[in-house]
């Protein structure tokens, strides 16, 4: 019998044994996200519609000046790249701006001249202008240096990624075809080949998945707390990573203080005592925390109002929280622009295989998950999270700030995708095709990725 129960095992094959090894899966992840900047930041001429004028402004001051202020004028090197370049979708073609003697005329330009970029910090720019630093001494331009580095983020967020979804159980293979999924997304393609705080959402979602299963298992409590403050300093949008994160950890601490009661308030307090969550509350703020900060920091170094927009919005009420409610469970996935216009055949490969998989990956491992088990929390906390994390956004700014983007953009819940992707590769079976399946189709949307236009 012993021959015949070892030759499976031996039977498995090579690229099945191969992928299994610790390195393989997260090598391939990082050539992949590199391949993605190598491939489309040379061939992206114009300025990307996502307020990549206002960052390429502030990733040009950081170096100098650490911080845009508030009621700062933008600087000419980013308006003569705007007028220059053009604006990709909207004006792609150069214009008169690309002269200096316009450049200077602040009329010509958005909210007459002024930046909106003030409410950022500058860890996103900073981090960005040191990495792109060594190509910019090479000789390559400034704004193609800090686009390139938007593939270092990706290749953090996927790496991430795959050590979450290893901690998790799932298979290498199906690991590695999850990644190669999300590098191959609109949202890596818009934001990750152009310089944007974008960038850091698939980061901030990767990284808080990996840190909550860690606390999980009961280590890393600090790098959460520091990891929740960290990727909500560099962009407060990121804060939908954390919610996610916060809830599943909790859900986690609520079900095993259910099953040991002794009775309903024994049960609530023991929640509350479990570590994960006082975790998860220091978490949440020290991330607020953060953010409070630098909006005392960014309000004291003001040289002057804030750019008026032209843009009204309703009070913050019911309806809007409402209508906004799942907002990004949908969304999230979805690039810029009509993709069937300008990305052509391969950008609605990516939108649908992508968005497809987030939306059943969430809403299936849901209905098909255990109660009570990692993988139900999991699903909940990422369901629940993509409805909250929109209206719980307006909120946060409209408290902060006084105002809020009625309706906020879809691409503000990026950060959920690698728990959407995650849902989805723990709704697979045990069995070893489905995971095949999943990695083949990783590799063909990445690999379609490749020929989305550039612009």
């Amino acid at each position: 019998m012993e021959p015949e129960t070892a030759a499976p095992a031996e039977r498995r094959g090579f690229a099945a044994r191969l992928l299994s090894r610790a390195s393989i899966g997260p090598v391939i992840l990082i050539i992949a996200s590199l391949l993605m900047g190598i491939v489309h930041v040379p061939g992206h001429k114009g300025v990307s519609p996502v307020d990549e004028y206002v960052y390429i402004d502030y990733f040009a001051k950081v170096s100098s000046q650490l911080v845009v202020h508030r009621g700062e004028e933008t600087g000419i090197t980013a308006r003569q790249e705007l007028g220059c370049r053009g604006l990709r979708l909207l004006q792609p073609s150069p214009d008169a701006r690309c002269e200096l003697k316009n450049a200077k005329n602040d009329s010509l330009f958005p909210f007459d001249g002024a930046s909106s970029a003030y409410i950022y910090t500058p860890l996103y720019f900073g981090i960005t202008r040191i990495l792109a630093q060594p190509l910019i001494w090479a000789g390559v331009g400034l704004v193609d240096a800090g686009r390139f580095v938007g593939a270092i983020w990706l290749a953090a967020a996927a790496l991430f990624l795959y050590l979450a979804l290893r901690r998790l159980k799932v298979h290498p293979v199906a690991a590695t075809g999850i990644g190669l999924l999300m590098i191959g997304s609109l949202p890596a393609y818009w934001s990750n080949t152009y310089i944007s705080t974008d960038a850091t959402a698939l980061f901030a979602g990767g990284l808080m998945l990996y840190l909550a299963a860690r606390v999980d298992e009961g280590r890393g409590r600090l790098w959460f707390i520091l990891g929740a403050a960290f990727v909500t300093l560099l962009k407060v949008q990121n804060l939908a990573a954390v919610a996610a994160a916060i809830l599943f950890l909790v859900l986690r601490a609520a079900v095993l203080a259910y099953r040991t009661r002794g009775s309903r308030a024994g049960w609530v307090g023991r929640t509350f005592a479990d570590r994960r969550v006082i975790t998860s509350i220091i978490a949440l703020a020290a991330a607020f925390a953060g953010q409070l900060v630098w909006l005392a920091i960014s309000s004291a170094i003001a040289i002057g109002p804030a750019p008026d927009m032209g843009v009204k919005v309703r009070p913050l009420g019911l309806t809007q929280i409402i209508l906004q409610s799942g907002l990004f469970l949908d969304g999230a996935t979805k690039g810029v622009g009509d993709i069937t216009t300008f990305l052509r055949g391969p950008g609605l490969i990516s939108n649908y295989a992508v968005s497809f998989i987030a939306v059943a990956g969430a809403i299936g491992l849901l209905m098909a998950s255990r109660w009570g088990t990692r993988r139900n929390a999991l699903a909940v906390a990422t369901f629940v999270a993509a409805v909250v994390s929109a209206p719980l956004l307006s909120a946060v700014t409209y408290v902060t700030l006084g105002t809020y983007v009625d309706p906020p953009p879809a691409r503000y819940g990026i950060s959920m995708v690698p728990f959407f992707l995650a849902c989805a590769a723990l709704l697979l079976a045990k069995r070893p095709w489905p995971r095949w399946i999943m990695g083949g189709v990783g590799a063909f949307v990445f690999i379609a990725s490749l020929f989305m236009p550039q612009g």
